[in-house]
């Protein structure tokens, strides 16, 4: 078994049977992979529809599980699964066709860790909203370098994991938070001795409304701010205490910290109701030695946000306006 791809399933009927049929119909034969749906305590028709496409596509199988979100979800299948290499495809999002031969070709040929690829944002009506694409120009290179050297995409859909490689590892997502994607993969990045990007397109990320980084839900949206900061502390303790100074990867994670910090606090000018939030945002911050920020972000746009922050009296006092600003617009 070549390849193992995971599709969690929760709650959408409207995009699963598009999903299924976009990793069946590719250009390596059926035989020689399988595609794993969790499904993840949905409550609507998708078992249905997953026992129904399962009558005529013969490499599905299913996992029915209690909900465990996402991560959990991912970790089921991963532990599910049998083939040389892991492939996670969201289920409201498709995979493009004739994209895995190819893949798989540059895993195998290269025998590597992990397989970074393109990727490209489409909404609803199959608009390309966004291309995200990394090359190392064909050169197979260690993680440390990787990660000094190419600015890696946090999503864990563009990418082939070498299962071996993450069980030897004990490699698993953190489970119960949002944006867990680029928690895992900082630690995969960094431990993987043979990492490749291609610039070639292989998967359409579908953006839709319902979506957590869209919802208007407050309480999702103060969930994804305390998240982030268990994210960005995680990723923090690990470059301290296993990537460390001597790494050439220190500082380029450290800078990823620094943008983490800076959407989040952007997230707190946008979406906090009351200044409560923030202020404990900030007390938590501080307490991990993360605020004020020192290390410069990633990005620009970040760069000159985080100079306004700094200046935690500037920053209130945007916190006070955005946060009236919101109690005004959508109420208590």
């Amino acid at each position: 078994m070549k390849l193992s791809i995971i599709v969690p399933v929760y709650n959408v009927e409207l995009f699963l049977e598009k999903c299924i049929q976009s990793v069946f119909h590719q250009d390596i034969p059926h035989e020689t992979y399988e595609i794993i749906a969790v499904n993840d305590g949905s409550t609507d028709s998708s078992p249905v529809i997953l026992e129904k496409l399962q009558k005529t596509i013969s490499n599905l199988k299913i996992i029915h599980q209690d909900n465990k979100g996402l991560s959990g979800a991912r970790n089921s299948g991963f532990d599910f699964a049998t083939g040389d290499y892991l492939l996670c495809v969201d289920s409201d999002d498709y995979i493009l066709p004739n994209s895995l031969h190819k893949l798989i070709s540059l895993a195998e040929d290269h025998q590597l860790d992990l397989l970074e690829f393109g990727a490209q944002g489409v909404d609803e009506n199959k608009n390309v909203i966004y291309s995200l694409a990394k090359s190392s120009n064909g050169q197979v290179i260690t993680g440390e370098q990787y990660l000094a050297e190419i600015r890696y995409m946090g999503s864990a859909c563009n990418k082939l994991y070498n299962r071996d490689f993450l069980n030897a590892h004990k490699l698993r997502f953190m489970e119960g938070v949002y944006i867990e994607d680029i928690e895992f993969n900082t630690r995969v990045v960094f431990k993987a001795n043979k990492v490749l990007a291609t610039d070639y397109i292989a998967a359409h990320f579908l953006q839709r409304l319902g979506s957590i980084t869209r919802t208007k839900n407050f309480t999702k949206k103060e969930k994804m701010m305390f998240d982030i900061h268990i994210v960005l502390k995680s990723i923090n303790d690990f470059t301290e205490n296993e990537v460390t100074k001597k790494s050439s990867a220190y500082i380029p994670l450290k800078r990823r910290v620094s943008s983490l910090i800076a959407t989040l606090l952007i997230r707190v000018l946008k979406d906090s109701k009351t200044t409560s939030t923030k202020k404990e945002i900030i007390k938590k911050l501080k307490e991990d030695n993360l605020y004020p920020i020192s290390y410069k972000p990633e990005t620009k746009d970040k760069k000159y946000f985080l100079i306004f922050s700094n200046i935690y009296p500037l920053f209130s006092l945007g916190n006070f306006f955005c946060s009236t600003y919101n109690r005004m617009r959508y109420g208590k």
